[in-house]
């Protein structure tokens, strides 16, 4: 049945995008207003080092808020493109140390993730049925592409906060 879903279908969760050397009040600052539950952490060449956990960015905020966001313990992640197949995603998020699935719907689209615990433990079906459905319509039509026609989120959610550049 995974085979019949790509990562795009999947309901991706938005981030906090942060460099690893941004200081962890600044995003306390990002994170705090915000719903995201975690924080992916940037390299500074641009590539994904990992993902930190909102309760943790929190907790440790409150007393070394000049702490570097990259010193902190991070989950791994592993980029895929939204067009993988479920099954893909479920075996790269089953490799040790990967805590998340990262995508993007777009190249100019923020990258969203997925954790591991949730994908693996995946158990209400319909909004993966609901986003393929609309996809494999989107696809049957000529001249539609599923970066414009299909948003990174759902209408009316919370767009991502801005990444956070020192």
């Amino acid at each position: 049945m995974l085979d019949q879903f790509q990562v795009c279908d999947l309901p991706l969760l938005d981030v906090v995008l942060a460099l690893e050397s941004t200081p962890l009040r600044d995003v306390r600052v990002a994170l705090e207003p915000s719903e995201c539950r975690c924080v992916l952490v940037l390299e500074g060449s641009g590539g994904f080092r990992g993902l930190v956990m909102r309760d943790t960015v929190l907790r440790h905020a409150a007393r070394l808020s000049d702490m570097r966001v990259g010193m902190l313990p991070m989950l791994g992640v592993v980029e895929l493109a939204p067009s993988a197949l479920l099954i893909d995603a479920a075996r790269a998020v089953a490799t040790a140390g990967v805590g998340a699935l990262v995508s993007r719907v777009a190249e100019w689209t923020d990258p969203q993730v997925m954790l591991r615990d949730e994908m693996l433990n995946l158990t209400d079906w319909a909004p993966l049925l609901d986003r393929r459905a609309r996809r494999q319509a989107l696809e049957a039509r000529p001249h539609a592409t599923s970066a414009h026609a299909m948003p990174a989120t759902p209408p009316g959610a919370r767009k991502t906060p801005p990444t956070i550049d020192l």
